[in-house]
């Protein structure tokens, strides 16, 4: 077997024995006929480590070998994966694309991967489904096989030997091999960094950020506390405490769990998910984006007026973010823009940020709701600040309207006469450029949320 990539490389099995592949796959020609050279490829590498095409003995409890040909079991069991939907022909390319060529077959791998529980191959299964948070754990399983055993006998806190599950072990092993060697203090940044599949460049430069703004005293928030909403189950279950009597306004406990379905919080500038907040809900705010997020990416790590309000779903996900930029001195604040996750933004029209959807339409309540999140995170901002800053309130805080993808939502607020202005280095370009609109305005001689709508 030859099989030529890029012209430069080949994959190439010395001493083996295709006798049962292709007893076991006399049609695989056929079936990778509308196959481009990478992705065959990619299925002969798998093939290869799984080991197919080893003339290896399989060996015993003992440690001798058998009679049983490695090729005839591994071939056996990939017969019986390609006719799953998981292993089907057509998957193996993003799977198995930075597997290294060559890698040796290994017979605890093998026996690993052909356990079935109730005619499902449940290891199998445990695998892929990582695959989607830890991209190419399941070729770097594959090939460190060993490893991934010693990293199950480990130590708990007490210093007692234990064995960890095998998915904690796969991931250990993903996260060991991602960075090099990882500061306990940094360890968050190695595992967030480490499920996205991030360059060592990119972890390198969030350690940097993180240093510098220590370095610099930079606090965990503006405010010097953090601001979280709780959740829908926390809401819950503080709802269950309560007083039979403060139960009887079902209206009121309706409302809220329903508004609850989204919650805000003001992230922590230190959370490394401050590093590539674009992730999780659109834009460019990362910190090696090649335009102005970049900047906004920094800023909320290591300046001390900037910081990410963020909304979750009910599973605690991240989905939107608005980036505000506080003068202290001048008692205002400036959103550059929200942002969401594209899950919550189908039918957007040829203007970003408007829907071509009714108004009572799922997704509008559902952006409507993601908004609502937005408000209550800015009154609770507000409220704490100003209790902070008595002599010295915030008076506005305005929002830009550029990227913005809540503009049906921001249009119902007053259009800024003035645009209020951000230090240049902080790249604000959606408020910039842009028309502002006022979400929060202090009512004279009277303290409080006041975002003024027509």
């Amino acid at each position: 077997l030859a099989l030529v990539e890029n012209d430069k490389e080949k994959l190439i099995c010395d001493n083996s024995d295709f006798r049962f592949f292709k007893n076991e796959l006399p049609q695989i020609n056929e079936m990778l006929l509308n196959f481009s050279k990478e992705e065959k490829l990619n299925f002969y590498k798998f093939a290869n480590a799984l080991g197919c095409f080893s003339n290896k003995k399989i060996l015993n409890k003992n440690g001798r070998e058998t009679q049983v040909v490695f090729a005839q079991k591994a071939s056996s069991l990939l017969a019986k994966l390609l006719k799953t939907d998981e292993m089907k022909l057509g998957n193996y390319y993003e799977l198995f694309d930075k597997m290294p060529i060559g890698t040796e077959p290994n017979q605890d791998f093998l026996e690993f991967i052909s356990i079935q529980d109730k005619k499902n191959f449940k290891n199998l299964e445990l695998i892929l489904n990582l695959e989607s948070e830890f991209p190419g754990i399941f070729a770097n399983t594959m090939a460190n096989f060993d490893k991934v055993k010693a990293f199950r006998e480990s130590l708990d806190e007490k210093g007692k030997q234990i064995t960890i599950p095998w998915e904690k072990a796969f991931k250990r092993l993903y996260l060991s091999n991602q960075y090099g060697d990882v500061a306990k203090e940094n360890s968050d940044i190695a595992e967030l960094f480490g499920s996205k599949g991030l360059s060592q460049e990119m972890f390198d430069k969030a350690v940097m950020l993180r240093q510098e703004a220590k370095e610099k005293n930079i606090p965990e928030h503006i405010l010097g506390k953090p601001l979280k909403e709780e959740s829908i189950l926390e809401s819950i279950e503080r709802i269950r405490k309560q007083t039979q009597d403060e139960l009887l306004d079902g209206k009121q406990l309706i409302e809220e769990l329903y508004d609850k379905q989204f919650t805000y919080e003001w992230l922590n500038k230190y959370d490394p998910k401050n590093n590539i907040i674009n992730v999780f809900c659109g834009g460019c705010a990362s910190i090696i984006s090649p335009y102005y997020g970049e900047d906004i990416a920094i800023s909320s790590i290591i300046a001390p007026d900037v910081q990410n309000l963020v909304v979750k779903n009910a599973k605690g996900e991240i989905i939107a973010k608005g980036t505000i930029y506080i003068n202290k001195e001048m008692g205002y604040g400036v959103i550059n823009d929200f942002e969401i996750n594209k899950e919550y933004r189908h039918h957007e029209s040829y203007i970003i940020g408007i829907y071509n959807v009714d108004e009572d339409s799922q997704e509008e309540q559902e952006r409507e709701l993601i908004f609502k999140a937005f408000q209550r995170g800015l009154k609770a901002f507000v409220e704490e600040y100003d209790k902070q800053n008595p002599d010295n309130p915030l008076n506005q805080i305005n929002i830009g309207m550029g990227f913005n993808r809540l503009k049906s939502q921001i249009e119902r607020f007053k259009e800024a006469t003035k645009n209020l202005t951000v230090p240049v280095k902080y790249s604000f370009e959606d408020a910039m450029y842009e028309q502002q609109y006022i979400l929060y305005e202090r009512k004279q001689n009277q303290k409080g949320y006041g975002g003024q709508e027509r």
